[in-house]
């Protein structure tokens, strides 16, 4: 019984009726197969849009945007932003700990995709000065027809902007498909492709974190695009987050509510 995931498979190998063009994929029997905001504060030198054509201000007074560092993690300690000018050991007192010029995170999510199809997901990512890397692997399961599918991103990214309350990310990596299907049930088919991505973590007020990101590229013969947002809530180091994730494959779409928890590292 072919479903929603076989489709899937169509689209990325080019059998279906909607792709075209070239691409790289591989398979087991065959080489070539398969105004409106203002969050102004006056400790922390930072402010974002807002009337009076204020714009947005990189860091604090005598340093850039490269001289932020990251804190242990998000509102640490109360601290009411992410990122502060470097704050070390001889500085920190008993109500801050010294900041770091990198950061990052794992996380782990389950997301409904519609009837009788799941997903399960996890991903991880560093943040450096200026670059970030991130990588994250779903997997699909399809019930009735017995069937399941990995797709996963890794990306190297640029940090263009980057504020005492944002982070957004500019980058490119790779697109891959690996078949997790039961073996016996049809051939397993395997894909990569080009993937361009851009990335946006937002913390206006303790204890909230708004992370965005846009995904498209390619994947073989499919053209593929992602879409998600996600609200979270920060409990120490750990954020409890839900959102909604689109994945568009050619003409067969992924998507659906999400949850998970962030571990920011």
């Amino acid at each position: 019984m072919a479903g929603k995931l076989d489709s899937v498979r169509s689209e990325v190998s080019g059998s279906s009726s909607s792709s075209s063009s070239s691409g790289s994929s591989g398979s087991s029997d065959s080489s070539s197969s398969s105004s409106c905001c203002d969050w102004s504060s006056d400790d922390d030198g930072y402010s974002f849009g807002g009337g009076g054509g204020g714009g947005v201000a990189f860091g604090a007074s005598g340093g850039g945007w490269a001289e932020l560092e990251y804190r242990q993690y998000p509102y640490a300690h109360g601290a009411r932003t992410y990122l502060s000018e470097p704050i070390d050991e001889d500085e920190a007192d008993e109500l801050e700990e010294p900041t770091r010029p990198r950061s990052g995170m794992v996380w782990a999510e389950g997301a409904v995709q519609g009837k009788d199809l799941w997903r399960g997901a996890g991903g991880l990512r560093y943040d450096g000065r200026r670059i970030s890397l991130d990588g994250d692997l779903s997997y699909y399961v399809e019930l009735p027809a017995d069937d399941a599918l990995y797709l996963g991103t890794a990306n190297l990214s640029l940090i263009p902007v980057k504020t005492k309350r944002a982070i957004l990310r500019l980058g490119g990596g790779v697109n891959t498909m690996i078949d997790g299907r039961v073996p016996g049930e049809g051939p397993r088919e395997y894909a990569l492709g080009w993937n361009v991505t851009g990335s946006l973590d937002l913390f206006p007020a303790w204890p909230i974190v708004l992370s965005g990101r846009v995904d498209a590229g390619r994947l073989y013969k499919a053209w593929v695009g992602r879409g998600r947002a996600t609200l979270g809530v920060m409990v120490s180091r750990l954020e409890i987050f839900g959102g909604y994730e689109h994945m568009q494959v050619g003409k067969v779409g992924l998507g659906g509510p999400t949850f998970g928890l962030r571990v920011w590292l």
